[in-house]
């Protein structure tokens, strides 16, 4: 929780650009290991995925989160 409400206070564009999905895997615990296959990431928590094209093309785990870096990424390419 505490980087789900780092990224809520540093959320400054518009999400209808870059929609974000918020997934409790501790509680969905199945959809982990499918999630870290589909995408070929090694599942930590909490993590980010930016998810482009049906390609995981940036993630980044704990404290390694950031909100700048998210944006930077989802607007590459």
């Amino acid at each position: 929780m505490m980087a789900w409400d780092r990224l809520r206070r540093q959320w400054n564009f518009d999400s209808s650009v870059f929609p974000f999905y918020y997934l409790d895997l501790i509680k969905y615990r199945h959809l982990s290991q499918k999630i870290a296959d589909e995408f070929g990431v090694y599942h930590e928590s909490p993590q980010i995925l930016v998810i482009k094209n049906g390609n995981c093309i940036y993630d980044e785990s704990h404290s390694g989160i950031s909100m700048d870096e998210i944006v930077e990424q989802a607007s590459a390419a």
